[in-house]
């Protein structure tokens, strides 16, 4: 099998454009293909132009920059790219009002370390669920839904199949980098794909756009990638590959691999891709007058039960947000046509039972609102991975590399614990990048 390329990278998300520039940079002939017309995978920043000639950065997929992760912030010093830390007041609404949220954020940070304490005295290698470690510790009433809300929330997952271990291995790791603070880029989040394709384009690697795969022929040293584009269907060929597509579009098998490697797909599958709820409410001014600093306000008996600002910004906007089973219930609420309106009104609805506010009046403050629903999205098919019960060691399993010729990449084969993050991809990415290079 002649070949041109010495890596193809399948997948433009932060993953595979961190492992294409290792690669370029180190003079290895390197091709990415994206289904997607666009680069960034699972960041995805629409700019919203206001008065003035101004715009607005809305987030369609990752917001938040979790703590200081050395992967991130190295990538944000090297692009001069400009961050702000969230401020504001955090709050909750229970039995029809809103108080201060410290309290219950206490009872959660309390229910998560009693967690922690309990699974050091077990015996190596047990775990069980989130539901069940809370059933079996007895642990009830607000606490229980605060913490519940909480985890599935942040994970997107279904507590009752998430790994407690997994989420102590999660704690551990969220301690070390100080993930108790949260920083946005100024100029959105889509910057990071953009310098990182900036830098492999300039290195000499070549970026295909709208280039679907839809089938991997391999054997050792030999890749032979199908593709979808604009001519048809076109084939590439080289050394090796690497895949970097989301968990769900591998557990999915869209991707046809000949021989199929049976031990990637079983573990793979062995993992859970988690739902997620995003909508973005633009207003023309804030109707929270009550709460002028409100950052996060947290409403677990209410659909959608997270809510967040852009503090300390002062732009009026409100992002309603559910992880895992409430997630999939809300995004049930979207037609089968993608009509979103029902699921608008029940936000809505919710915020102006939280606030005491007319139905009407907000309907009328509201400029734009914006979604895309990653479930339903062909190339990633869920928003981010979570670990099950007893599936602490398939993230690692995945990553190969198999044959010497296939390698795998992205947040589900992180192993440090920071499942579902941009750095998790991008520390992936590298890791990759340095198998392929022998280092």
């Amino acid at each position: 099998m002649n070949t041109t390329n010495e890596v193809i990278i399948i997948g433009a998300g932060v993953s595979g454009l961190e492992a294409g520039r290792a690669l370029a940079e180190a003079g290895r002939r390197v091709v990415i293909l994206e289904a997607r017309d666009r680069i960034g995978g699972r960041i995805w920043t629409r700019r919203i132009p206001l008065a003035g000639g101004a715009s607005l950065a809305v987030e369609l997929g990752a917001e938040f920059i979790h703590g200081l992760p050395e992967e991130s912030w190295s990538l944000i010093r090297e692009a001069n790219l400009g961050t702000y830390e969230l401020g504001g007041t955090s709050w909750s609404y229970s039995n029809g009002r809103i108080h201060e949220g410290s309290e219950q954020h206490r009872g959660t940070e309390r229910v998560l370390d009693d967690m922690m304490q309990w699974m050091a005295r077990q015996p190596s290698g047990a775990d069980l669920s989130f539901a069940e470690y809370l059933k079996l510790t007895g642990v009830k009433g607000s606490a229980a839904q605060a913490a519940s809300n909480y985890v599935e929330g942040f994970n997107a997952a279904d507590q009752s199949r998430l790994s407690v271990a997994a989420l102590v291995k999660q704690q551990h790791a969220e301690a070390a980098i100080n993930t108790d603070r949260l920083f946005r880029l100024e100029g959105g989040y889509a910057d990071i794909p953009t310098y990182l394709a900036e830098r492999f384009v300039g290195a000499g690697g070549e970026l295909k756009l709208g280039a679907p795969v839809t089938k991997i022929t391999w054997r050792r040293g030999e890749v032979g990638v199908q593709f979808q584009d604009a001519g048809g269907v076109s084939q590439l060929r080289a050394n090796r590959a690497l895949i970097t597509v989301p968990l769900g579009v591998l557990q999915a098998e869209v991707i046809e691999f000949v021989p199929r490697p049976n031990a990637v797909l079983r573990h793979a599958n062995r993992l859970a891709m988690g739902a997620a709820m995003r909508l973005i409410l633009l207003f023309k001014e804030k109707f929270w007058t009550e709460h002028p600093d409100l950052s996060f306000l947290i409403t677990p008996s209410e659909r959608p039960s997270t809510w967040w600002t852009p503090m300390p910004h002062e732009t009026p906007m409100l992002t309603a947000w559910a992880g895992g089973p409430k997630a999939a219930s809300l995004l049930r609420l979207i037609a089968s046509d993608g009509n979103a309106g029902a699921l608008l009104d029940q936000a809505l609805s919710t915020l102006a039972r939280i606030f005491g506010r007319p139905l009407a009046d907000l309907r009328s403050r509201l400029i734009s609102w914006h979604l895309h629903d990653w479930q339903r999205d062909p190339y990633s098919r869920g928003a981010y991975s979570y670990v099950p019960v007893d599936a602490w060691d398939a993230p690692h399993q995945l990553r190969g590399p198999f044959e010497d010729t296939l390698y795998f990449a992205g947040e589900h084969t992180d192993t440090s614990g920071h499942w579902g993050t941009v750095h998790a991809a991008l520390a992936t990415g590298t890791a990759a990048a340095h198998q392929l290079l022998g280092e």
